[in-house]
């Protein structure tokens, strides 16, 4: 700040340029001649020798060790420049984006001044650079919290958002009557998303609703009001919602509920992954691949090591190359065989609730139950060798209970065995009890061939599911006019129940091929017919993009009396037309029902926004089929268009989809980013800006963009579409929201008028110093050795004066210069 004429007038940002200059020129002389100064002697902090933060206001780059965070505004006082340590406050800090684990750094901490003195613990220094504007923090790295550390997290605005995705489809009959049916009503659907956050609290709610010709209906999923808590990693949730086991079915229900949520950890230490220790002779390099891919390096130093943050690994053997100093390599194979019930060592899931459950999806039946009060609780615990799983629900009339083991086998893959039990009673009196047994089992034979999954589950007759109870249910009842014939039978209660079930899928990578089988059987309580299924998938891609599939299904519904059959083979060829790439996917398929079908699809992306595809088909009874369809991203709204002509109808069909958003900071915005988390930005009446690769801002300088809940994101701006003249005053920010926040950043700039002269004397000669100062009293920069002033200001000048020697030299009318312009403007000063 610079008070002049008893006006107090901020200074822009780029006259440090012309500062930098003169201390460029300063630190060139072996003594620094005053003379040009203005109205003083003294040489300024700034350009003394030794003094490592100038007392002063200035705009700096913040970086941590060596790497952009912000910008910001910092305030040296004459308290930090006598103390050769800068004392910043914890807001300042956040703001900038340096982070720290408080524990390692709380003494550092003034609390007279009621801020951090950094520098003052070892291995950590500040770095202020005034040629180049910069404040660089040296933090060591074992110092650093993880990228979403808690500290971190940012949980938006207040705001009300609305997602939506609707779609409608309109046939109009043009041939007969369709085999006896005909459809012409309006058939529409439509799924909605609705928040309101208010502080951390969110209130949110799923819906959809249909309309077809037997009516509408009006259904809700989840109707919530919830918040994360960061010293459990988990969330805090009061209204109807769903259950999480890994050892019970889930259900509907409302009241609270406190779960983990495992996208609160760092990205690395989320999902499965072995422990892997050891010792180092010397400093060594650490890297570990999986199917010739490095998933992992790090350099340790001498001694035992230990790796707890391997990222999450699939089926296959890791391979641990350790590399001393001195060249040498130890090679280690582990065998990795992964089961989604396994955990970190260390690392834990957890679920509580009570309530009612829920079986109705109707909006006006979100809240009503008539079977009593649940608790449930479960917690699953990754040991050192072994995961547990352990769940538990308590009704008065409902009790369960379950425990499993997860282990991995090293070389023999992985096994997962569960147990629950199960209690119930009935509103006849009757009490059922029964058992669940589940095993699992997962194998990697080589890097290319895997036992993704095989599964094994027996349920006794008495075992009941608590999704599934239902108090009303009668032990036996009589069946009347069953066969048509009028005579009634016994039905037992557990008649057509699951009695077995078995499940395996398994994959091979070859040299370019994909290869992949699923099969799945299921055995029912007295009945004599098994259900099942098979699956066969192929794909390959060959002569530079050319993608070759097939795929085969059989399967067999216990109740019918026919096997179901299908197969499919295709090819996907690219091409250019237009310059614009095409696809071009041809298929035949074949299917009990409908026989032998033929079908061409043409696609192509024509831009960001744009895309459009053609097809055809025809099949052996002769059912010709053709459309089109266009897709096109608005900035409001996401829409496609589709229109079709089969041997008896034409159908037009469409979708839309968006979200709508409106909060103090920015009112109403309507965009086509639907996604659970997002950032609103703004550049203030500057259209056309883009940011990570958004949509441009509107007319307002707003746009939204996506995020992810819990990853860190650099939200940065992009120069080009910044109009000239104006000067950025944060380029980028740093942001770990939580799930479903509505981030608000602004990108601030001023307006800075930009001028490049050359000063000369009246006699022609170039002016080797002096400082230049406009009509208001305000300074204009410095005039360097061989006569350039650079002059950044936020209003044109009038006029210019130069002073030299505490004394007006010169002056010259500014009326005429042009801003922005990149050569340098001569200039006569008289």
């Amino acid at each position: 700040m610079i008070t002049k004429k008893n006006h107090t007038i901020k200074q822009p940002v780029l006259s440090l340029l012309a500062l930098s200059i003169c201390c460029s020129f300063a630190t060139e002389a072996t003594e620094l001649n005053t003379a040009f100064l203005q109205g003083t002697t003294e040489i300024p902090s700034i350009l003394k020798e030794g003094v490592k933060y100038p007392a002063g206001q200035y705009y700096v780059d913040v970086l941590l060790n060596g790497v952009q965070t912000g910008r910001m505004p910092l305030t040296v006082t004459p308290v930090d420049e006598q103390a050769a340590q800068l004392c910043l406050s914890q807001e300042w800090l956040e703001n900038a984006g340096i982070f720290f684990q408080q524990g390692v750094y709380a003494q550092t901490f003034d609390s007279v001044r009621g801020c951090y003195v950094l520098s003052r613990k070892d291995s950590t220094r500040i770095d202020l650079d005034m040629g180049n504007q910069t404040l660089n923090f040296i933090i060591p790295q074992a110092w650093l919290p993880e990228k979403n550390d808690a500290a971190r997290w940012d949980y938006g605005i207040n705001g009300l958002r609305l997602r939506y995705n609707g779609n409608f489809n309109q046939n109009i009959q043009t041939r007969g009557d369709n085999n006896g049916y005909s459809d012409d009503a309006l058939n529409a659907y439509g799924s909605f998303n609705a928040s309101l956050n208010i502080g951390r609290w969110i209130l949110s709610s799923d819906m959809n609703a249909s309309r077809n010709t037997w009516g509408s209906e009006f259904n809700t999923n989840n109707l919530t009001l919830s918040t994360a808590i960061s010293q459990v990693k988990g969330d805090l949730l009061l209204g109807r919602s769903q259950s999480r086991t890994e050892l019970f079915t889930d259900f509907g229900f409302y009241g609270v509920a406190l779960r983990s949520n495992s996208n609160m950890r760092a990205w690395r230490t989320r999902g499965y992954a072995p422990v892997i220790t050891g010792v180092a002779s010397g400093t060594s390099r650490i890297t570990i691949t999986q199917g010739g891919y490095t998933i992992y390096s790090r350099v340790v130093p001498p001694g035992p090591w230990r790796l707890d943050d391997i990222s999450s690994t699939g089926n296959g053997n890791l391979v641990v190359t350790v590399e001393d100093e001195n060249g040498h390599k130890a090679v280690t194979i582990y065998p990795v065989a992964t089961l989604p019930s396994l955990l970190r060592p260390g690392d834990y899931s957890y679920n509580f609730a009570t309530g009612q459950r829920n079986d109705n999806n109707k909006l006006e039946d979100a809240f009503s139950s008539g079977n009593g009060t649940f608790a449930l609780a479960s917690f699953d615990w990754g040991l050192p060798t072994t995961t547990l799983n352990m769940a538990t629900i308590l009704h008065d009339r409902y009790q369960a209970a379950g425990l499993g083991i997860t282990q991995p086998l090293g070389e023999w893959g992985a096994l997962a065995f569960s147990v629950n039990g199960s209690r119930a009673d009935y509103d006849d009196g009757s009490q059922r009890q029964g058992t669940s047994a589940t095993v699992k089992y997962a194998k990697s034979f080589t890097n290319k061939t895997d036992i993704q999954l095989l599964t094994y589950r027996y349920q006794s007759p008495g075992y009941t599911e608590f999704a599934n109870w239902d108090p009303k249910q009668q032990y036996r009842r009589k069946i009347y006019n069953p066969d048509g014939q009028g005579n009634p039978y016994e039905y037992v209660w557990f008649d057509g129940r699951e009695k077995a079930r078995y499940e395996a899928r398994l994959s091979h990578q070859l040299e370019n091929a994909y290869i992949s089988g699923s099969f799945w059987q299921q055995t029912y309580w007295n009945r004599n017919k098994d259900a099942f299924g098979v699956s066969l998938s192929t794909s390959t891609t060959v002569m530079n993009g050319v993608s070759l599939y097939m795929s085969g299904n059989w399967s067999r519904n216990a109740w019918s009396t026919q096997d179901d059959y299908s197969a499919s083979l295709g090819v996907s060829i690219p091409f250019s037309l237009g310059g614009i790439r095409h696809h071009s996917g041809n298929s035949a398929g074949y299917s009990r029902n409908n026989g032998m079908s033929f079908n061409n699809n043409t696609s192509a992306t024509v831009s960001d926004r744009l895309s459009y595809s053609v097809n055809a088909g025809t099949d052996e009874k002769r059912n010709h089929t053709s459309g089109a369809s266009v897709s096109y991203a608005f900035d409001r709204v996401q829409s496609n268009i589709a229109v079709s002509q089969s041997r008896y109808a034409t159908s037009l069909s469409g979708s839309l989809s968006g979200s709508a958003l409106a909060t103090a900071e920015t009112g109403l915005l309507l965009t086509k980013e639907a996604a659970d988390t997002v950032a609103v930005l703004k550049i203030k009446d500057t259209p056309g800006v883009t940011f990570n690769g958004s949509l441009p801002t509107n007319s307002n300088g707003s746009t939204v963009m996506y995020l992810t809940g819990y990853n860190a994101t650099t939200i940065s701006i992009n120069p080009e579409n910044v109009p000239d003249g104006a000067e950025l005053l944060n380029t980028s920010y740093e942001v770990v929201p939580t799930e479903k926040a509505i981030i608000y950043r602004e990108f601030a700039y001023q307006n800075v008028l930009r001028y490049i002269l050359r000063v000369r004397d009246a006699q022609g000669n170039v002016l080797t110093g002096g400082s230049a100062v406009t009509e208001q009293g305000l300074d204009a920069g410095f005039i360097t050795r061989n006569g350039v002033l650079l002059m950044n200001l936020l209003s044109a000048p009038q006029k210019i004066t130069i002073s030299r020697n505490n004394s007006t030299s010169c002056s010259f009318t500014a009326s005429g210069l042009k801003a922005g312009i990149h050569s340098v403007q001569e200039i006569r000063c008289e």
